[in-house]
């Protein structure tokens, strides 16, 4: 036997309220404008008109052939001949995409799966299949209605025939964007707690959640085959009427009838090329109504759909309703659930912080795996009919002049798909579930942590400077940035430079650290840290620096290792990437590893590095310096008297250097050459001849290997 449910007659001592409203029906404490007089019923299809196949044959029974290369007209024709086949002309069904390879085909008067079984066999064939029909994958903006969807796509469009105020430009949750990195999985289920879905909308019929256990044959027989106390119950469960009917008709007190429907489409409403398109439209929904009318709505019927969604191990749940009393026993199946709750902090206006304030449940819960939802319209500002709460509420999501589907009766009566506009933070918190179904499809493992999957979505809000200490975030709710969970791939720093023009110090020198771009599939990187070790420890040289390079004073023959790590916009970290061992070296003017031509000598001076400088006043007296590295550099004295040099690099002119400068100056690096790799290379020097003053002098190299 099932637990026992409460039937309509029976006596309820608290009940919870939901948390929007149908425009034209105006529930609760919403001031909604006169004009709008009912749901909107729009056209059956906003798709534009599209020309007829000439061939008058649906796509699926047109057979599709795959000739194998070689085989001439006159084969194909009797391929044709045998099987009953007429060719279309592939001129008039697809221009300029005819081919020999190619060709389609109708059987008229035969079963088109039977000809195709029968043509797979034929040895001028390589393969043969329906003609079936394809849609952009993730495309969610070629939905007809898409263009009234703002909380998906804020372009500042007014919405048609619901207001005249026009929107502001990115307040919304990025839907485009997100819907490039994913639609969320099928496996996925969300709990819609409400006043149940009618399926029959069918931007919603393929989101329906199955119980396996009492789907196909078992639907209708009557039996609780999978021992769960429930009987047939394929689609949830009507917690209200004791039955698995999980969309009644609406009665005639019933207002709120839609309401169910209208959240289940803002979640999942499917991308079909029909209507309008949810937040995550590739998830399943499971229906569980708990409210119907004026009589049900009560912590009971609540608490059992909450136990229902958690015995099938629904870690979403929908709640776009509450009301204004705590429950120990709704917190407790709450906790127990497992699931994350995105609760809609209701409609009344109400500062949830103030002390003595009416605050909203579950909303107003501090368990864990809550997450409160505030309304904001089209501008971005708080809806005027939502609560608040710096501390009690967590973020916001759009919440005014939501268009999404509608039930097939009522208002809608007689029209094969309905949509309305609706408001309310009933309206906000799908936008949050769907998010959360993004999120929970793309990483099992947040699906699976309602408090993680809670972090999560509230550190990835976008700022509203309009809801700063509104909410908790002061944020609005960013599908992009939540479902983005790739990190950046990243490549440990190749590049060692000494900055030319700096002044060596007496046992360091400054060096430029620089990386390769990371790469980012989803929202793009947003900074780079970059870590050094030496003898004495760990070090963070750029903590979230933008550019691709840092500079780091290193200390001449020491050994050092860097580490470079990127985040994304979404605050996804990447794996650390390391360097081998680095080790700057100085090498003296007169090292073995330099060569000097004729026309150089050495010369003692106190402020030279090492003691000494090798110096010519011939034009066109050169040295070579070779060494294996990361990178070389030159270390000369500037002053009146000194030239220019030519400095060439494996052979290849590089730059000339000006060593003139009005007065003196020691150590300077006046060259340096870096490359991504260790390897040998030599760097050649050649006086330039300067007229007046053509001194060049060589003091050090420093090498980074």
């Amino acid at each position: 036997m099932r637990p026992h449910m409460s039937t309509p007659t029976t006596h309820r001592l608290r009940r919870l309220v939901l948390a929007g409203a149908v425009l034209a029906l105006a529930a609760g404490p919403l001031t909604l404008p006169a004009a709008a007089a009912g749901p909107i019923v729009l056209p059956a299809s906003g798709a534009p008109a599209v020309a007829p196949d000439p061939s008058g044959t649906p796509s699926e029974d047109q057979i599709l052939i795959r000739w194998r290369t070689g085989t001439t007209d006159e084969q194909k024709a009797a391929v044709e001949r045998a099987y009953g086949l007429q060719r279309l002309d592939l001129a008039s069904v697809a221009p300029r995409r005819g081919q020999a390879a190619m060709d389609i085909a109708t059987a008229p008067g035969r079963s088109p799966a039977a000809v195709r079984r029968a043509l797979g066999d034929d040895p001028n064939i390589v393969a043969v299949a329906a003609n079936h029909r394809r849609e952009l994958a993730a495309d969610i903006t070629h939905e007809p209605y898409y263009g009234e969807e703002w909380g998906l796509n804020n372009t500042g469009q007014v919405i048609d025939g619901v207001t005249t105020s026009s929107g502001t430009s990115g307040v919304d949750i990025d839907g485009p964007q997100a819907a490039g990195l994913g639609i969320g999985s099928p496996t996925t289920v969300v709990a819609v707690i409400d006043t149940g879905i009618d399926f029959r909308n069918p931007d919603l019929t393929a989101r329906q959640w199955t119980n396996p256990g009492e789907a196909g044959a078992k639907a209708t027989n009557g039996k609780d085959d999978d021992g769960n106390g429930y009987i047939d119950d394929v689609h949830g469960w009507d917690f209200c009427n004791d039955d698995n009917t999980v969309y009644d008709h609406p009665a005639s007190n019933d207002e709120g009838f839609g309401h169910g429907t209208h959240v289940g489409g803002t979640i999942a409403a499917s991308l079909d090329g029909e209507g309008v398109v949810g937040v995550a439209p590739a998830v399943r929904l499971m229906a569980l109504k708990a409210f119907e009318g004026d009589w049900c709505g009560s912590d009971d019927g609540i608490v059992a759909a909450i136990d229902y969604a958690a015995s099938f191990g629904v870690h979403l749940i929908n709640a776009s309703w509450g009301g204004p009393d705590a429950s120990t026993v709704l917190d407790q199946a709450i906790a127990d659930s497992g699931a994350l709750v995105v609760a809609a902090a209701g409609n009344s206006n109400v500062n949830m912080d103030a002390p003595g304030a009416d605050a909203f449940y579950p909303a107003a819960s501090t368990l864990p795996n809550v997450i409160s939802v505030a309304a904001v319209d089209q501008t971005g500002h708080r809806a005027s009919f939502s609560n608040y709460g710096k501390t009690s509420v967590d973020l916001s999501a759009p919440g005014t002049n939501i268009l999404s589907t509608y039930p097939l009766d009522g208002p809608c009566a007689g029209h094969p798909t309905c949509y309305a506009f609706m408001a309310g933070t009933s309206m906000a918190a799908p936008h949050v579930t769907g998010v959360a179904a993004l999120v929970g499809s793309a990483a099992d493992w947040l699906l699976r942590d309602p408090a993680r999957m809670r972090a999560r979505l509230m550190s990835r809000a976008k700022p509203l400077t309009s809801t700063t200490g509104l909410t908790v975030t002061g944020g609005l709710i960013n599908a992009f940035r939540a479902a983005d969970i790739l990190a950046p791939a990243v490549s440990a720093p190749n590049a060692f430079t000494i900055a030319a023009g700096t002044i060596l110090g007496t046992s360091t020198v400054k060096t430029t650290i620089g990386w390769p771009a990371a790469t980012d599939a989803g929202t793009g990187v947003a900074s780079y840290e970059l870590r050094r070790h030496a003898s004495s420890g760990w070090s963070t040289i750029a903590a979230a620096t933008t550019a691709k390079s840092a500079t780091s004073t290193l200390t001449l023959g020491a050994d050092y290792t860097f580490t470079l790590r990127a985040t994304d916009v979404a605050s996804n970290v990447s794996p650390t990437a390391t360097t081998q061992v680095i080790h700057p070296t100085l090498y003296q003017s007169g090292t073995s590893l330099a060569t000097y031509g004729s026309g150089w000598a050495s010369y003692a001076s106190a402020s030279a590095s090492t003691g000494h400088l090798d110096s010519t006043w011939k034009g066109g007296a050169s040295m070579t310096f070779t060494a294996t590295g990361r990178s070389i550099s030159i270390v000369s004295p500037k002053g009146p008297t000194r030239g220019s040099m030519k400095v060439y690099v494996d052979g290849a002119y590089v730059s000339t250097v000006n060593l003139n400068r009005s007065s003196a100056q020691a150590q300077v690096v006046v060259f340096s050459k870096g490359w991504s790799s260790a390897g040998s290379h030599s760097v050649r020097v050649v006086d330039a001849g300067t007229p007046g003053h053509s001194r060049i002098d060589i003091d050090a190299f420093v090498v980074v290997r």
